[in-house]
């Protein structure tokens, strides 16, 4: 495996880890917005989002192979112009 390989696969597992973190969270999210009484709690409306969200939103991202920190990281890779005499 290449770096850029090794790399890939750390932020896709790293990603796996913020999408775990994420789910782990939607209960309690869940018992904070809806408690036992039959109304809503709208003032923890927007800390469980906040709580569930972000890290879903980043988990996903980085399980797409987070295309723009691997350009940063590895900008040359699979440029096939890149070093190219004919040019």
């Amino acid at each position: 495996m290449k770096p850029h390989d090794i790399f890939n696969l750390a932020m896709r597992l790293i990603g796996l880890l913020f999408l775990y973190q994420g789910l782990s969270a939607v209960p309690a999210a869940v018992a904070n917005f809806c408690p036992v009484f039959p109304h809503f709690n709208f003032r923890s409306l927007l800390p469980s989002l906040f709580l569930v969200g972000w890290p879903l939103l980043v988990g996903m991202w980085m399980v797409k192979g987070a295309p723009w920190l691997m350009r940063r990281a590895y900008p040359n890779y699979g440029n096939p112009t890149v070093g190219d005499p004919k040019i």
